[in-house]
């Protein structure tokens, strides 16, 4: 087996019960989580994990999650990204939201379509992204990180700009990675993140 295939092993060996534990938590359907959720994968975009999270984790522990305004939450985004248009996402994605909840237990595919279509930030990344942290399995999100350790490993040698078609392609080709090594892709895919990103902390 390919060497650096048996590094990423033996990390996931290390670190597969907190990689579970992140799994197992992210098992909640509660307004505050889901919406949580939806709000951090429309910040992390070219942006630190660690910073998103803190974002949301204030958001929560001030109770403005669903009543911040604006001009207030462009004052929480600091250290991210385009706060100005992440904070406009955020506010359409909330009046969005009522609707998301009917469709939750949709098949994934028309669920993943309907993020796309009618939440502003997410692609078929972030879609994924946001769906793996409400619960679903299966799915893979096909960041830097997961690109540069395919090719890495042989497994894609293509460059140039990700098409939606290339997405598609990437994450048949990961699939097929997390099967031969009989790990669930959602696992798969966060061992890799840490793995690639030298992070100490995994942060969703």
């Amino acid at each position: 087996m390919n060497a650096e295939i048996n590094k990423l092993l033996e990390f996931y060996k290390n670190r597969k019960n907190e990689i579970r534990k992140f799994i197992k938590n992210c098992d909640v359907k509660n307004d505050e989580y889901l919406f949580g959720e939806l709000c951090f994968c429309i910040l992390t975009p070219q942006s630190r994990a660690k910073n998103c999270r803190e974002v949301i984790d204030k958001l929560k522990k001030d109770e403005k999650l669903f009543t911040v305004n604006l001009k207030e939450l462009r004052n929480y985004l600091k250290g991210v990204r385009f706060p100005n248009v992440k904070a406009q996402r955020i506010i359409e994605a909330r009046e969005k939201f009522p609707e998301l909840k009917e469709i939750l237990n949709s098949d994934p595919k028309k669920l993943r379509d309907w993020l796309i279509k009618n939440i502003k930030g997410l692609g078929l990344k972030e879609s994924s992204h946001f769906m793996r942290n409400i619960g679903f399995k299966g799915l893979p999100i096909i960041d830097a990180h997961i690109q540069n350790f395919l090719r890495k490993i042989g497994y894609w040698n293509k460059t140039g700009n990700l098409t939606k078609k290339k997405y598609v392609e990437l994450e048949n080709k990961f699939l097929e990675l997390a099967k031969e090594l009989k790990i669930p892709p959602e696992e798969l895919d966060i061992a890799i993140w840490l793995y690639q990103s030298g992070e100490k902390e995994f942060y969703g």
